[in-house]
């Protein structure tokens, strides 16, 4: 336990910077008096209050150090089990398909089709709820297990386990954009168990990286950093592995407030990123499209975590530039990003059209991801109800928190 309360440390700080609480409202966009609450003891404060007022303040840390942090000790047990319930996945061994024998065309023809099928339901998520889309993943699955047990050869199986594989991975992501944790962690755990049995290790160690965005949204500061230092020393030929987990250390750290940790994260994330070979096929790729992208937008989410909402805005806006208007859920992603770091530093004006475009790129996503950024949002919002247009900003951002039309997810 802390042995000075952060009210103390915050005057203390303030008072050692030659700043009056007006000053200090200015610099971090909370208000006098609630700083004053936070002060005397009367509101607690929130970690983001506390890493903009240590950049604010030259603390160093010291004021994040006394809040509760995002990561505490992780339970024991947390990696969830390889092997996923056999309800999720029905048995297919009581009706075998029978192919003819030696017809290696009419595998290639199958393989190449199941993959082409796999690049379109990736486009078609860009667009479409994950829930719809999960309905197509399943019985996909359930097809190519089919196809693969009926192989005539181990060269052929391997090729329907490795496509299996990266179904599995999709529909990983596509629950957990759906709100369904449990579930995604049994496609993780089952992309793991199909992906050793491939040899696709590229996409074994990329589990952990999936294993580390589940904790990046728990807020869970030291799952992140653990999955994702193994990731990188899992795969050391894969520059493309160890990059993307390089970014998804940066988050973790900035999550805790390691800002040199952090910084040290990305620059060894763009040096792998940039001299990664070009990836296969984007049925077949591990991680995103625009990977080679992603350094720049990830260091503008770890700026915003840092308290450095001005440099974050900078970084995010001209990130996303960068993205092609494909790309729907990660440019919705970093855009809700963008509209915080706007609205923590008191740019309203530059907010208003960023949240216009938000809610009409992300409407219809039905973006677990998206919503965690937009319920951030509502909270700065709330703060600046003084604003007429701020409060209609508001509601309409609560608005696209729900979404009746949303379907259970698979």
């Amino acid at each position: 336990m802390p042995t000075v309360p952060f009210g103390h440390a915050l005057r203390l700080h303030r008072v050692r910077a030659g700043l009056s609480l007006s000053e200090l409202s200015a610099r971090v966009h909370y208000s006098s008096p609630y700083l004053s609450r936070v002060e005397s003891g009367e509101r607690r404060p929130n970690p983001e209050l506390a890493r903009l007022c240590d950049v604010a303040l030259g603390a160093d840390g010291a004021l994040t150090g006394l809040v509760p942090a995002h990561g505490l000790p992780a339970p024991v047990g947390r990696r969830p089990p390889a092997v996923p319930p056999v309800a999720q996945f029905p048995s297919t061994t009581a009706c075998p398909v029978t192919l003819p024998a030696d017809d290696d065309t009419e595998d290639a023809r199958l393989i190449s089709h199941y993959a082409l099928h796999l690049a379109e339901l990736r486009r078609l998520a860009q667009r479409m709820s994950p829930s719809a889309v999960l309905g197509q993943v399943g019985t996909s699955v359930i097809l190519l297990d089919t196809l693969g047990r009926a192989a005539h050869t181990s060269a052929v199986r391997r090729q329907y386990v490795e496509l299996l594989a990266h179904y599995a991975d999709f529909a990983g992501w596509m629950a957990q954009e759906a709100d369904d944790e449990p579930a995604a962690e049994r496609w993780i755990g089952r992309t793991e168990v199909l992906a050793a049995e491939a040899g696709a290790t590229d996409l074994a160690d990329h589990t952990l990286i999936r294993r580390a965005c589940l904790a990046l949204y728990r807020r869970d500061a030291r799952g992140v950093v653990e999955y994702a230092t193994e990731a990188g020393r899992r795969a050391p030929g894969s520059p493309r592995v160890r990059g993307l987990a390089a970014l998804r250390e940066a988050q973790g750290l900035a999550l805790a407030g390691h800002a040199d940790a952090c910084d040290g994260a990305l620059d060894r994330a763009a040096e792998l990123l940039g001299t990664a070979p070009r990836p296969r096929p984007p049925a077949l790729s591990v991680g995103s499209e625009v990977t080679p992208r992603l350094p720049a937008l990830v260091g503008g989410w770890c700026l915003h975590d840092l308290g450095r909402p001005e440099e974050a805005a900078e970084r995010l806006g001209s990130g996303l530039l960068l993205v092609p208007a494909r790309s729907q859920r990660l440019r919705s992603l970093f855009t809700a990003r963008l509209a915080q770091s706007l609205a923590t530093c008191g740019r309203l004006d530059a907010l208003v059209p960023v949240v216009d475009t938000l809610l009409r790129d992300s409407a219809g996503l039905c973006s677990h991801t998206v919503r965690t950024e937009l319920r951030s949002l509502a909270v700065s919002l709330r703060r600046r109800y003084a604003r007429p247009h701020m409060r209609e900003l508001h509601a309409r951002v609560t608005a696209a928190l729900h979404c009746a039309g949303c379907a259970p997810p698979v």
